[in-house]
């Protein structure tokens, strides 16, 4: 093994430690000492690679909740078909399939919005962790305008507020994780959040007007 791999596989069990240990514990009861005790590294190990411990959660950020929110949330969403089926399909695999359910750690990424919300620092951690979920906004605005081109979804709706809204439920329920693991509350869940999804289709009556108008357009032609 050559050092170059030594030192990247010092990195990624560092962020892989720190990652877990403010997930379980908190930003502040996490201290530097804790985590280098828990993988056996050392001091020096630890400033090679980072500069001090905002630096570290920021790479903790950039390279685990980013890339698992865009794995999870955003990458399932970003295709064509009926939003209804995609997002009930999406919350049944994270909150009752998901095998990390009785490890009690909630949502990370809103665990370290709460831990980081009045941390002073240089990186701008909080701006970082809001333009993620930006992110996950825009990709679910994204389906859903889909949604309405497609005729699955009404065409009055805000995606928008939506979007926003859906965001705050999903994480909510995450949130959940850190304090319970009976599943029938995620499953009493997914049933409601389906039923909202529900309103959100295209009305009956504007579906039949629509589907009248493309039969006679198909007649004229």
């Amino acid at each position: 093994m050559t050092q170059e791999i030594k030192r990247k596989l010092t990195r990624q069990t560092l962020i892989d430690k720190g990652y877990e240990l403010i997930n379980m514990y908190g930003y502040y009861a996490t201290s530097i000492e804790r985590i280098l005790s828990e993988v056996n590294l050392t001091k020096g190990a630890f400033y090679y690679h980072f500069e001090n411990k905002h630096h570290f959660v920021e790479a903790i950020i950039k390279e685990r909740i980013e890339k698992e929110i865009h794995s999870e949330f955003i990458e399932p969403i970003n295709k064509r078909g009926n939003p209804i089926f995609i997002l009930t399909d999406l919350l049944q695999d994270k909150l009752i399939n998901d095998k990390s359910l009785g490890q009690n750690v909630g949502s990370p990424l809103t665990n370290f919005i709460v831990e980081l919300s009045h941390e002073p620092n240089d990186y701008d951690l909080q701006r970082t962790l809001k333009d993620i979920l930006n992110q996950w906004q825009v990709a679910l605005i994204g389906l859903l305008h889909r949604g309405i081109e497609d005729g699955y979804l009404n065409r009055h709706i805000n995606t928008e507020s939506v979007a926003e809204f859906m965001i705050i439920s999903i994480e909510g329920a995450r949130t959940l994780k850190k304090t319970t693991s009976d599943q029938a509350i995620f499953y009493n869940y997914v049933e409601q959040f389906k039923n909202y999804l529900d309103t959100l289709k295209i009305p009956k009556e504007e579906k039949e007007t629509t589907r009248y108008y493309l039969y006679e357009d198909a007649l004229a032609s």
